[in-house]
This record gives C-alpha cells, structure tokens and sequence, in this order.
C-alpha cells in the first residue's frame, strides 16, 4: 500500500533565432529546463528531494525552392525522470539521470499536385542514457534505470491526397496515411540483461524492447458542404519484443516472449447542429473488438476493448 504525496516544480526558458536569406532558412536555439522533485511518504514520513538543469541546443536548416522543401536539424533531446522513478518510497534518491540523446533528421516536403502532399523525412536518435523498466519482466514494483547508450535509425513517410470530387462538389473525400519503419533500435553500450536471473547474460546489440520495426495507419475521410464529417482508420504495428533478451517463446507467467503484431481500426461520425452551435459526435475505437496484446511488463495486458462513445460538442 502507498500514500504518497509528489511535488514537482520545472521552469524553462529559450531563447530563438530564426534568419532568412531568400529560400534558406537557419534556426539556431537554446532550451534551459530545470525540476525540482519532492516525494513524502505520508505512512511512514520518509521524504526525499532532488533537482536536476539542462541545457538543451538545437540548430535547424530548411531550403524552399518552388513545391517542395528539404530540411535537416540536430536536436539534443532530453526528457526527465518522473518523481516516483528518481525518488523511492523509503525517501531515498535514486541515481537516475535525464534521458539524453542527439537527434539528427533530414527530410522532404512535396506538394506533388493541388490536392497531393507527401513528406519523407530519415532520422537517427544516438541516447546517451535511455531509461527503459529496471527489469522488464520484473512484476509489480518495477522500477525505471538506465540503460546507457542506444541507438534508433530509420525513416518516416505521410501522405494526404484529396480525392477526386466523384460524388460531386458538395462532397470531399482524402486519403491520409503515414507509416514509420525502424530497423535499428538496439543496445549500443554494454549492457547486461536486467531479467531476473540473467544479469550475467549481455545483451548489447539486441533490439530494445516495445520497439516494433514497423507502424503504419491509413484513414479515409469524407465530409460534407454542410460540415458533416466522417473518417475510418486502420492502425498497423508490428510484432515487438518484450524484454531485452529478446525471447520469442512466451513464458508461463506472461512476462516473456514476443507481443504479436496487430492492426486495430477505428471510426468516428461528426454532424453539426447549426441552431444549438453544437456537434454530435460518435466514436468508436477498435471497432472489431479485437484482443491483443499491448504489454507484457507485468504480465500479459489487454488492449482495450471496443469503446463506443456518443455526445454532444456545445460552443457558446
């Protein structure tokens, strides 16, 4: 049982340059992030505290020729522990740091036609210290460490295209789609397993876990002259390992082995009332009430179920 009490206060400020010199662009900046942490216990009046600041930099570059734009940047990324992950329930301090990485990216934006967008972009993302679960198959309780340095490489793709007016001009319809493929997402330090059991096994170059090698959705979306809107969408995500040996075979308790990849598919409805300035809605996400599996940390966990969801938007 925990009756705890978590504080967390962060202040940020940066500071931005955007310069211009016909179709090249150049966007220098700088990001200051500061927290501070604080965790009572209140069963017990154990109390820790702790604070971390970093710098955050990042230069970025774009070239605007005519219907298309091409564009880079190195970002240094940084994301904080959480309060319950740095500081433990006994008020100790854990030596956790921020996740740190360098991200680099270099893309493509193309109005291809009037009603025809794509945009491509390949990325690289080095973490100097990424924070994965303390024991990924280690039940309730498990806490968050770092796992050093990894690696993630790959590209992105989206498109939009508005259709033909088939049905007339009172009616629209678009295609969006994007998909991401990630062929490298491994350990790149030594690193030892953090399975119970196996620390002695190192598992540098395995692929990180919940990392599928491929996501992927597609919507088809109609609307109306007269605001009526309607989309269905189909989510895709590739298979996925669930702990950092990379088992296949699932174990007994749920805790190991690979999560099968899965497409799920949604829908929502949208009609305006223009009188009331309101909009009836209904959603409805994993509309074949599908059953998948979405974790595996502390043992086999469900997606959703089906979930229906009708209401009314009021603007006044």
């Amino acid at each position: 049982a925990e009756d705890n009490k978590r504080r967390t206060q962060a202040w940020s400020g940066f500071w931005q340059y955007r310069l211009v010199r016909g179709r090249l662009g150049l966007t220098p900046g700088l990001r200051l992030e500061h927290v501070r942490y604080q965790r009572l216990n209140r069963l017990n009046g154990a109390a820790g505290r702790t604070a971390l600041t970093q710098w955050i930099p990042g230069l970025g570059v774009s070239f605007s020729p005519s219907r298309f734009t091409v564009f880079a940047g190195v970002h240094r990324g940084f994301a904080p522990p959480r309060v319950e992950d740095i500081i433990t329930n006994l008020g100790g301090t854990v030596d956790l740091d921020p996740e740190l990485s360098w991200n680099y990216e270099l893309g493509l934006r193309l109005r291809a036609a009037p009603h025809l967008s794509v945009e491509a972009t390949v990325f690289r993302m080095d973490y100097e210290n990424q924070i994965v679960p303390a024991s990924v198959a280690g039940g309730i309780g498990a806490t968050l460490t770092s796992a050093g340095r990894t690696e993630h490489q790959g590209l992105e793709a989206a498109g939009r295209w508005q259709l033909p007016q088939w049905f007339g001009p009172r009616h629209t319809l678009w295609l969006r789609t994007a998909y991401t493929w990630l062929p490298t997402a491994r350990f790149a330090g030594i690193r030892y397993s953090s399975v119970p059991g196996s620390s002695h096994v190192l598992v540098s170059g395995n692929r990180l876990p919940y990392a599928p090698r491929q996501l992927g959705n597609a919507a088809l979306m109609y609307a109306h002259a007269r605001g009526t809107s309607a989309w269905v969408e189909a989510v895709s995500t590739s298979r996925q390992f669930g702990d950092d040996l990379n088992t296949i075979l699932p174990t007994p308790n749920g805790q190991r082995g690979l999560i099968p990849g899965n497409v799920l598919w949604n829908a929502a409805l949208n009609h305006p009332i223009e009188p009331m300035r309101a909009t009836l809605f209904l959603t409805v996400k994993n509309l074949t009430d599908r059953l998948v599996i979405v974790d595996r940390v502390r043992g086999i966990l469900p997606s959703h179920p089906r979930l229906v969801q009708f209401g009314l938007r009021w603007q006044f």
